[in-house]
């Protein structure tokens, strides 16, 4: 196999342990047993587990980007793909592309200060997350589906808050029920602020 090939099935087999676990919690022992890989084999890949945790949350962001992007190619700017974008959370929710649910959420919650050599790239992760919304209400509000006045800034940290802020109380209290009340909620919202 491969040496790029090789590399890509470690961070399919590592980046699901890592979501669901954390670095923390993750142990290198974890990796081997779920990769059948001998430390030296990993190390040959990954210098540092650190790297291969970089490596990873990387690897789960983009899978998870992709699922976005394709849900969301040849929806219109402004309000449909905003309400497009709920209607593929909600999907999210069922059925996350990679086990553990959001690597952002996750990585915010455990990169704050523990982490820093992970908070970079949570944080580029976040903003461009924040960046798409931002856009899509700006251009909704440019295209009359949102009133003139609307704060795009504002509005989006709203949205960014609570999809991430549902995905926390859904996972804190085990329910996906919680999760789906939010986007409900956040969709009437949406839908609230056509002229």
């Amino acid at each position: 196999m491969k040496s790029s090939n090789r590399r890509q099935a470690i961070l399919a087999s590592a980046a699901p342990i890592f979501n669901r676990y954390g670095f923390s919690g993750t142990s290198i022992n974890d990796i081997l047993e779920a990769t059948e890989l001998e430390k030296g084999g990993l190390y040959n890949h990954f210098a540092s587990k650190e790297e291969l945790a970089l490596a990873s949350f990387d690897y789960a962001y983009k899978q998870v980007d992709a699922y976005f992007t394709k849900a969301l190619a040849g929806t219109e700017s402004g309000l449909p793909r905003l309400l497009a974008y709920l209607h593929a959370f909600e999907r999210y929710i069922e059925r996350p592309v990679v086990t553990g649910g959001c690597p952002i959420a996750n990585g915010v919650v455990e990169a704050d200060d523990a982490l820093p050599f992970l908070r970079e790239r949570v944080t580029q992760a976040l903003s461009r997350m924040r960046t798409h919304v931002v856009r899509n209400l700006e251009r909704g509000r440019e295209k009359g589906h949102f009133a003139a006045e609307l704060d795009a800034e504002s509005a989006a940290d709203f949205i960014i808050a609570a999809l991430e802020g549902a995905l926390l109380v859904s996972r804190g209290l085990r329910s996906r029920l919680h999760a789906r009340r939010v986007v409900g909620t956040l969709r009437a919202w949406i839908e609230g602020l056509r002229p």
